[in-house]
C-alpha cells in the first residue's frame, strides 16, 4: 500500500509505488521508500567521486564506521530544531496575511495485490515457497490494485509576510510571499507532526554546516518563545533562515500562524475575504517557504507540444494573430529535463537520506520545479531550457520518517519479507538501511520514467498525435505485470512508439546509461535482496555518478 498525495487544484498527485503481497488475498503496504541516515553517508558518501559502476561495485563501507554507532547519533539528533520550526509562532495580521485559497490536498492508499494458491491443508508455512497465481486472476473479487482515498485532510493557502517582518524580509531582496497549509483532524494531524520532525531535522543540519552558532547553542529557539518581545531579533533569524533554505533541495518550514489570536474572528468575515470556512478547531496552520505551485506532476501534465498548442495566439503589434513559437530543439529540453529536473531531484533525494530521513511518499507531485527569480513558474515553462535557473525541492513529508524507525514498522518488514529478506523489530542491519534507501529509489523510478516519456515525446507540430497513457497505473502495469522488469523487452516496447524514437536513442547513448539508471532504480529493491550479505551500499548519491547525468 502506497501512499498517494494530492491537491485539489494546480497540484497533482504524490504516488510512492512498493512491492505487493500475498493470497486469499494479502494486500501490501507498498511504499515507505526509504532513508540512508548519516551513517549510510559515511559508508558511500566518497562513493560519488569513484567509477560509475552499475552494481554500486564502488561503494564499501567503511572499517571505521558503525552502522549501530551512527544509528545511535542518529537518535539523539532525531528531535533537534535550531531554528525554532515547532516553536515559533506568526501572528495573523500583524506579521502575514492570506491573500487567496489554492486547494485542498488528500491522498490516496494504493494497494497492490497478489495471490497464491491455497495451501492451508498443506503443513508448510513458509512464505517463500508459496506458489504464487500466475497470471493473476481476472476477477473483479481480486483485483491487481485497489485505490482508497482520504479526501480533503490539508487545506493550502497562498500568504504575505507583512508590517516589521516583512519589511526585514523585503530589506533582504528576498521573497516575501509564504504558503500556508492548515492540517485539521488527527491524521492530518499526525501528517503535521512528521512533517515538522522531518524538516526541523534539514534545518538543524544546515545551521550546523553553517556553524551558525546563535541556533545552535539555543538562540534562536529563545527569541522564538519570546517572539512578542524579542520579534524584531526574530524576525532577522526568519530572514536567515529564508536566505539559507533559497539554497536547499527541499521546502522549509519558518514556523506555524498563532491561531488562538484569532479565536474571537466573526466566521462570516474569512468566508467573505477567501470563500472557504474559518480555522477549524485544534488545527494546525504550518508556515513554509515559498517556490511556487508548479510540480513534476504538472510539468508531465501534457506533451510539450500539446501544451504549445493549447496556448491562446497572441497579437502582434498589427493586431494580428501570432501563433505560438516552436518548442526548443529536443537536445535542449532532454538536456534540462536530464541534468537539470532528474538531476536535482535525485540530489534532493540523496540529501535527505544522508540525514537519516525517508520520504515515504516520493511521486511526481513531490518535487516543486521552481526559480530563483521572483517568477517561480519560469522554470516550469515548455520554453526554458536553463538548468542554471531551475531549482527542484522535494516537498511533502507528511509520511517521512527516521531510519531507525523503519526496523519498528511492521508493514516495512512484510514488504521485505515479499523480497526475501528477513527482519526482527528493531533491526539495524545494514541490509535493512539499503532495503529501506531501495524503496524510495523504486518509488523515484515511477517518477523519472513518467517524467521522460511525458516530457520528451516527440509529437508532429499538430499534436493530433495519440499519446501513450504514462500515468503511474499504466507504468507499473507495463514494467511489473507485462515485462516483469525485463528492461530490454520493455524498451523495444518503447521503440515501436513514434513519439518515443528521440527519446529510445538518447537512453542508448553512452552505452545505454539512461536505461541503466531507470533499471537501477526500478530493480534497487531486488538488488538489495541479492546481495543480502554484501557491504555494498545502494545510494541516490551514487547513483549521480552514472555518464547519464553528466
Amino acid at each position: 500500500m502506497f501512499s498517494f498525495w494530492y491537491l485539489l487544484l494546480p497540484f497533482s498527485l504524490v504516488v510512492l509505488p512498493g512491492p505487493c503481497r500475498s493470497f486469499l488475498p494479502q494486500k501490501n503496504t507498498c511504499g515507505n521508500p526509504s532513508i540512508l541516515s548519516d551513517a549510510i553517508r559515511r559508508l558511500s558518501l566518497a562513493s560519488s567521486k569513484e567509477e560509475w559502476t552499475s552494481d554500486f561495485d564502488g561503494f564499501v563501507g567503511d572499517d571505521n564506521t558503525s552502522l549501530s554507532d551512527f544509528l545511535a547519533k542518529s537518535r539523539e539528533g532525531s528531535n533537534r530544531d535550531f531554528t525554532a520550526v515547532q516553536t515559533r509562532l506568526f501572528s495573523l495580521g500583524e506579521d502575514l496575511i492570506i491573500n487567496d485559497f489554492i486547494g485542498n490536498m488528500g491522498f490516496d492508499e494504493v494497494t497492490d495485490w497478489e495471490y497464491y494458491y491455497d495451501e492451508s491443508e498443506s503443513d508448510n508455512d513458509d512464505d517463500e515457497d508459496r506458489k504464487v497465481v500466475e497470471p493473476n486472476p481476472f476477477e473483479k473479487s481480486m483485483p491487481k490494485r485497489t485505490r482508497i482515498s482520504s479526501g480533503s485532510v490539508v487545506r493550502v493557502f497562498r500568504a504575505e509576510l507583512v508590517g516589521r517582518l516583512g519589511a526585514t524580509i523585503s530589506s533582504r531582496g528576498l521573497d516575501r510571499r509564504i504558503l500556508v497549509k492548515e492540517y485539521s483532524g488527527e491524521l492530518a494531524l499526525q501528517l503535521a507532526r512528521n512533517d515538522q520532525v522531518a524538516i526541523s531535522r534539514l534545518q538543524s543540519q544546515l545551521m550546523e554546516k553553517e556553524k551558525n552558532k546563535d541556533a545552535i547553542e539555543g538562540g534562536w529557539i529563545q527569541c522564538a518563545n519570546a517572539r512578542t518581545v524579542l520579534a524584531r531579533k526574530d524576525d532577522a533569524h526568519v530572514g536567515d533562515l529564508l536566505r539559507t533554505l533559497s539554497l536547499t533541495s527541499f521546502l522549509g518550514i519558518l514556523g506555524q500562524v498563532n491561531l488562538a489570536e484569532i479565536d474571537d474572528m466573526n466566521p462570516n468575515e474569512f468566508y467573505r475575504a477567501l470563500g472557504v470556512p474559518p480555522p477549524k478547531t485544534n488545527s494546525v496552520w504550518v508556515v513554509y517557504e515559498y517556490a511556487g505551485l508548479n510540480t513534476i506532476a504538472s510539468y508531465t501534465s501534457m506533451a510539450p507540444e500539446k501544451k504549445r498548442a493549447a496556448t491562446p495566439p497572441k497579437k502582434n503589434f498589427f493586431g494580428r494573430f501570432v501563433q505560438p513559437p516552436a518548442l526548443p530543439p529536443f537536445r535542449e529540453r532532454a538536456n534540462f529535463v536530464i541534468k537539470g529536473i532528474m538531476k536535482e531531484s535525485l540530489s534532493a533525494l540523496a540529501t535527505i537520506h544522508e540525514e537519516g530521513i525517508v520520504h515515504r511518499s516520493i511521486g511526481r507531485n513531490s518535487f516543486v520545479i521552481s526559480s530563483p527569480t521572483q517568477n517561480k513558474a519560469e522554470a516550469s515553462s515548455i520554453y526554458f531550457t536553463r538548468v542554471s535557473g531551475l531549482v527542484v525541492k522535494l516537498s511533502d513529508f507528511g509520511f517521512a520518517g527516521l531510519l531507525e524507525d523503519s526496523a519498528n514498522d511492521q508493514e516495512f518488514i512484510s514488504r521485505a519479507r515479499s523480497f526475501g529478506l528477513s527482519f526482527r523489530t528493531g533491526d539495524t542491519s545494514l541490509t535493512m538501511t539499503n532495503f529501506a534507501m531501495a524503496e524510495d529509489l523504486h518509488a523515484l523510478g515511477f517518477v523519472f520514467l513518467g517524467l521522460l516519456l511525458v516530457s520528451l515525446a516527440d509529437l508532429p507540430e499538430n499534436a493530433n498525435a495519440p499519446m501513450p497513457n504514462t500515468d503511474e497505473d499504466t507504468i507499473q502495469k507495463l514494467l511489473n505485470e507485462i515485462f516483469k522488469l525485463d528492461f530490454q523487452a520493455f524498451r523495444e516496447y518503447v521503440e515501436a512508439e513514434e513519439v518515443w524514437e528521440k527519446l529510445v536513442l538518447l537512453l542508448d547513448e553512452k552505452d545505454g546509461a539512461g536505461w541503466t539508471v531507470l533499471e537501477t532504480l526500478f530493480k534497487a529493491r531486488e538488488t538489495v535482496a541479492e546481495k543480502e550479505n554484501s557491504l555494498k551500499v545502494i545510494t541516490a548519491r551514487g547513483l549521480l555518478s552514472n555518464p547519464f547525468f553528466q
